[in-house]
């Protein structure tokens, strides 16, 4: 049986991207927020976004965001975007999560990965974090570099 994505869930990704920095190379969204879930409690309306976004140069997109984007982040933020990036890029599973975001009316989280650590873990599955994420169900959100490739 085939997933239905949200009515007019398209708009909305457009909408928050907005909020960001331009340079992804590749977004994706998934979970409840995007698709229709069975079950007593499927209110979509209210669930949360999860969208990850793959960017080429972690650094130059972290200093971009925190400059539009301050309040997303923890107390890394002052610590600044070579630090975040190391963090992102050295620790756990290559992702910086920024979380409970209020954007454009909706709660979302976003994680942060790099263009070739993503590409790494999809084809080596070095942490299987992000490639399990794209087990699930996903919707790409934006796609500059990665023409031909599909959810």
């Amino acid at each position: 049986m085939a997933l239905q994505a949200l009515q007019s869930s398209g708009v909305t990704f457009r909408k928050i991207l907005s909020h960001f920095p331009e340079e992804l190379s590749l977004a994706f969204v998934y979970g409840s927020g995007v698709y229709r879930q069975a079950g007593p409690s499927s209110d979509q309306k209210n669930a949360m976004l999860d969208f990850v976004f793959t960017v080429d140069d972690p650094v130059a997109w972290h200093s971009k965001n925190l400059k539009k984007n301050w309040r997303h982040y923890s107390f890394l933020k002052v610590l600044g975007p070579k630090i975040i990036t190391s963090i992102q890029n050295n620790y756990g599973a290559g992702v910086y999560y920024n979380s409970l975001i209020m954007c454009d009316g909706r709660l979302i989280k976003y994680g942060v990965i790099s263009t070739n650590i993503l590409i790494e873990d999809l084809l080596n599955w070095n942490n299987l974090y992000i490639a399990g994420r794209l087990q699930k169900p996903a919707s790409l959100a934006v796609s500059q570099e990665f023409t031909g490739f599909s959810l």
